[in-house]
């Protein structure tokens, strides 16, 4: 269950519309001095200066009249590590940041940011990828996303991959579905962080979509709710479209899959279906036709269809096969797969080198092979 620290923080979110405001830019004629400011001193070209005078805020134009002051956030942003495509990129997007007050706005949120663990490139990715972040109320949103996510570590990953977390709607409908999946359904909140980090765009769902296909995967699918695989249900559901994964059951029927094959695979292994119809394919042919599987073996084992083809099961195939040739070892090929790159090294290539000299550079040239008939060769 949520702690009291993350049920806090979920009745804060719920009240979030009274702290933050957005503003909503109109179209409008350019600022030319502005423009020409971010032509002769930030690099723009004329067309994307005027397109992001257009994006201050009337209420900034005002406080533009000398380029003092964005000289001096131009110079606090260098400091900290951003370069001119940063800049040009910050800008771009919040050009109103140029207005900022440096000592009594920029510095105590980048504070507020490196307090929580953000440094060096974490905190210019960060601040890059949302760079509107900076003139809103980072304090409550850190605090929030934290007692949410649980660790800074977890805040600096998502922060990498979206700036979606940062608007209100997002992180009410975020901690609505958290507390919807750990409080109704029972999963864990450190399972459910993890998910978070992974698949994110779907606890950003509106909170009655994200029910329903809660509903749909137990009711469609049928995977129930205390099963590993309910999460990638919920990926599939709440990312694709019903076409969409037609397609993909299609993919697997070309190959002689039977209803109850692709339901079974649909139950068993949900994460299957993350992947595109062609990459089903592609995997399908190499699994089925090289290799033997059965649909059967393949839904139990779906996890194959996780790994890359070319830069992860067909080169260890080669090496499998090699050891197999020289009466070295016969090792089954799904504990190969799924061995960490290092381990699979140390396990199945250091200990054949001097047995079967270039059984590495085998490896590593089969390696992102397209022609996955040549490397069987």
């Amino acid at each position: 269950m949520l702690s009291l620290r993350c049920k806090n923080s979920i009745q804060t979110f719920s009240f979030l519309h009274n702290f933050y405001r957005f503003h909503l830019y109109s179209t409008k004629s350019p600022n030319q001095s502005f423009a020409n400011y971010l032509v002769n001193n930030l690099g723009f070209s004329h067309q994307q200066a005027l397109s992001t005078s257009t994006k201050l805020p009337s209420k900034n134009t005002n406080d533009f009249k000398s380029s003092d002051n964005a000289n001096s956030v131009v110079d606090f942003l260098k400091q900290h590590g951003f370069d001119d495509t940063h800049i040009i990129k910050v800008v771009s997007s919040c050009p109103k940041i140029l207005a900022s007050n440096v000592h009594q706005t920029l510095k105590p949120k980048f504070k507020l940011l490196q307090d929580h663990g953000f440094s060096g490139s974490n905190l210019v990715s960060v601040i890059t990828s949302s760079p509107s972040f900076v003139t809103r109320q980072m304090d409550t949103i850190i605090h929030d996303l934290r007692a949410v996510l649980g660790s800074d570590e977890n805040l600096t990953k998502l922060f990498r991959k979206s700036n979606a977390f940062t608007t209100t709607s997002a992180l009410e409908n975020l901690v609505s579905n958290v507390a919807l999946l750990n409080n109704e359904y029972g999963v864990g909140i450190h399972v459910i962080r993890n998910s978070i980090v992974k698949q994110h765009a779907c606890f950003l769902r509106k909170p009655e979509f994200f029910r329903n296909v809660l509903v749909r995967v137990e009711e469609e699918l049928g995977i129930p709710r205390t099963s590993g695989m309910f999460l990638y249900g919920l990926y599939l559901l709440s990312g694709f479209s019903k076409e969409c994964i037609e397609s993909k059951c299609q993919a697997l029927r070309s190959f002689g899959w039977t209803e109850y094959d692709v339901s079974e695979l649909m139950r068993r292994g949900p994460n299957a279906f993350l992947s595109s119809a062609e990459s089903i394919k592609k995997k399908l042919g190499f699994l089925m036709t090289e290799l033997g599987y059965d649909p059967d073996f393949i839904a139990s084992h779906s996890a194959l269809f996780t790994y890359s083809l070319e830069t992860r099961m067909v080169p260890r195939h080669r090496v499998l096969l090699i050891l197999k040739e020289k009466c070295l070892l016969d090792y089954n090929f799904y504990t190969a797969i799924i061995k960490t790159e290092t381990k699979f090294l140390k396990t199945l290539i250091e200990p054949y080198k001097e047995a079967v000299p270039g059984l590495l550079k085998v490896y590593q040239n089969s390696k992102g092979c397209s022609n996955v008939e040549a490397v069987l060769r």
